[in-house]
């Protein structure tokens, strides 16, 4: 059969004329501001500078340094606690609710959003969030609407400590600026000890809260080759194309956020509240090629770059950006997650059969045996119905002997799952194992033959112990069963596995692309998401699915499409894609009141927009007083991955459970990254990819 073609169009990539690479500065990447001492390497050796670049000292190469800041026992604490009043909101609106607080006697500030046109205004300092209460009750009184607790970075000035000391390995103490080092190796790395190495430039140096910075200054696409991997790695998403968007993405938002964080020292943090960064321990051969391959390559609205958000998992649809942090994007408005048609391959069976027929009890014993020992009309349901005989056993017994290269045995007489464990010899290794006393804990007293291998049987899973009394017929399909669990003890089955691809080749987990050879004779079923299996004749398998194969010499003979419980959405591929979580009572309340502070929890209500997601939650608590929480704070309140959820209570008082089902990891802005594997699974290229989660945007190519 042909390939079958995928129906996206390349879009053409637009090229702008822009300054080259070079001038693109190179970025400041925060790795830490918490601990007090690094133990450092270099690779190859090299120099220990102060900041300007002078030597200080010498490194052989894999001598250990380390480098400590002597605060006298004494740090500032980096964070307090302070009462966000309402949602992020425009200039205006916020200049008019400082005004209002102001008449009450508060001291508010605004602090900008970082990821949209929009401001948080804050109020009070408080070193513990219990502090805010009395402020936080008077603000509830007085009207004002959705109050929340938030732990904000407290500003400080540079604490005075005694000295910075680089230590060396004979113990040596050698004093440092206090304006911190620059490491200079005489390789490539510079060696963080429980952090990782880094390319580029590593600066050391205390901040204001008597702790140590650590800064990273690398080049942009050097950067990205440690942010990719780690935020949409090629094991877990291995697909160029898929990576070539989060490449531009991730570049797009680097440049875009550049001094984010200036007032701390560096451009961004390496962690989620950024982008992951990983430096060289985090690169990948397949993110470097997908770096590379879009050198220079920015998603851009109005001429300049977007902010560029991005999340694991949409849950099947992304929202709009005033949902979340207010105000208006254009190019981060809600998007679907799902094909407008699913991309199937067709697959048919060669054989005749009724595979539309209701089939009880099929597994995959029953299937595996299909592929020697029995011919496949065997699978028959009104066959597998019928008396099993000896007779009737004595081919597939012969069959499966002979491959196994054991003698041939013929079936003795009497009960005929014992024969068949004879058959194979199982009799020889009961003896001196099984007791007596764990055949009467086993099996009824009716079965008087050969109890030690009965029990040996259904210790071992071979035979359900019903099966001994459930009917004075055993059927073929029972008999056929336990034939089948007996070759599992001697000959494992080898199912392989693997994803379907465009070009009908399947990926297997972490391998890359090979072909699916099919054998003559070919017998097709379907997997539901309860692990129940069906014959059919035809399946319209959709390009990413898990297929599951017992192959022949000559391919695979018997092939089974999962049906993916998380249904036919492109960020299918996630396990948060679909979720399941359970409080009870003391759980949930003791949640919430990490945010916000209630006496108890009396009912939820929520508010949902087109796409099921909650945009406002009201928590009524045991008083009657309603406390409103909108946007990203809904799934902080309740330890939610995202706000694509319903629940179920079970229970009343403190005996209630809180069942939430849900879809979704993140807060649901921008490019879906597993919705970009599921679309570069069928086809679609990365431009088609980024335009897709942010429209109207245009990619441009800085030359």
């Amino acid at each position: 059969m042909k390939p079958f073609l995928a129906p996206f169009l390349v879009p053409a990539l637009i090229l702008a004329c822009a300054p080259s690479p070079a001038a693109q500065p190179p970025l400041r990447i925060g790795l830490d501001t918490q601990a007090l001492e690094w133990i450092i390497s270099l690779e190859g050796g090299g120099q220990v500078c102060d900041r300007s670049g002078k030597p200080l000292l010498k490194l052989a190469p894999d001598e250990k340094l380390r480098i400590w800041w002597d605060s006298r026992g004494l740090s500032d604490p980096t964070s307090e606690y302070r009462i966000q009043v309402g949602k992020p909101q425009n200039s205006a609106e916020a200049t008019a609710l400082l005004a209002r607080l102001k008449e009450q006697g508060e001291a508010p500030e605004r602090v900008k959003v970082p990821d949209a046109d929009t401001w948080r205004v804050l109020t009070g300092r408080f070193k513990e969030a219990s502090e805010a209460e009395p402020v936080l009750q008077k603000l509830q009184d007085l009207g004002f609407d959705e109050l929340w607790v938030a732990t904000e970075p407290r500003p400080a000035p540079p604490h005075k400590g005694r000295a910075l000391y680089a230590i060396t390995d004979r113990y040596d103490r050698r004093p440092l600026p206090l304006a911190g080092v620059w490491l200079r190796p005489a390789g490539e790395l510079t060696n963080l000890q429980g952090k990782g190495r880094y390319r580029g430039k590593v600066e050391i140096f205390p901040n204001a809260q008597g702790r140590l910075t650590v800064v990273n200054t690398v080049e942009l696409e050097t950067y990205l080759r440690g942010v990719v991997p780690k935020e949409m790695g090629a094991w877990e998403f291995p697909n160029v194309e898929a990576l070539k968007a989060q490449a531009v993405a991730a570049r797009t938002y680097a440049v875009a956020n550049r001094g984010k964080r200036g007032a701390d020292g560096f451009d961004m943090s390496d962690t989620i509240a950024d982008q992951v960064y990983g430096g060289r321990d985090g690169e990948q051969s397949l993110t470097d090629r997908a770096v590379q391959e879009t050198t220079g390559v920015f998603a851009t609205y109005g001429g300049k770059p977007i902010q560029a958000l991005f999340m694991a998992d949409c849950g099947g649809h992304t929202t709009d950006v005033a949902q979340v942090f207010g105000g208006n994007a254009p190019y981060l408005q809600a998007v679907p997650c799902y094909p407008a048609k699913p991309l199937t391959l067709p697959f048919s069976s060669d054989l005749a059969l009724n595979g539309e027929a209701p089939q009880p009890g099929l597994t995959w014993e029953l299937l595996r045996l299909a592929t020697g020992p029995l011919s496949p009309d065997w699978l028959n349901a009104e066959r597998l119905g019928r008396p099993a005989t000896a007779e009737a056993l004595a081919g597939p017994v012969q069959s499966l002997q002979k491959r196994l290269g054991m003698a041939q045995q013929p079936l003795s007489p009497g009960n005929l799952l014992l024969a068949l464990a004879r058959a194979f010899g199982f009799q020889h290794v009961v003896a001196g194992q099984e007791r007596s006393q764990d055949a009467d804990y086993f099996l009824p007293g009716a079965l008087t033959e050969d109890r030690l291998l009965a029990a040996f049987l259904t210790r071992r899973g071979v035979v359900p112990a019903s099966a001994w009394t459930a009917s004075p017929t055993l059927s073929l399909r029972q008999a056929l069963q336990a034939l089948g669990r007996l070759w599992l003890e001697l000959e494992p089955l080898n199912l392989n596995e693997g994803t379907l691809l465009l070009d009908r080749q399947v990926r297997r987990k972490r391998g890359g692309p090979e072909p699916l050879a099919l054998a003559p004779g070919l017998l097709l079923a379907e997997e539901s998401p309860d692990g129940s299996l069906r014959l059919v004749s035809h399946s319209d398998i959709q390009v990413g699915d898990r297929l599951k194969w017992i192959a022949s010499e000559g391919g695979a003979q018997v092939l089974v499409r999962r049906l993916d419980p998380d249904g036919a959405a492109w960020d299918r591929y996630n396990p948060m894609a679909h979720w399941r979580v359970e409080y009870t009572e003391a759980e949930l309340l003791a949640l919430v009141r990490k945010r916000i502070t209630v006496p108890g929890i009396r009912e939820l209500k929520a508010d949902y927009n087109e796409q099921g997601r909650v945009q406002d939650l009201n928590l009524v608590d045991t008083k009657g007083t309603a406390h409103r929480v909108r946007g990203m704070h809904i799934r902080g309140l309740l330890g939610l991955k995202d706000n694509v959820f319903r629940w179920l209570t079970v229970g009343q008082g403190v005996q209630r459970r809180w069942i939430f089902y849900g879809r979704g990891w993140g807060h649901g802005l921008g490019m879906c990254q597993t919705g970009a594997y599921g679309m570069a699974l069928e086809g679609a290229p990365y431009q088609q990819i980024l335009q897709h989660y942010y429209p109207g945007t245009i990619l441009q190519k800085i030359d």
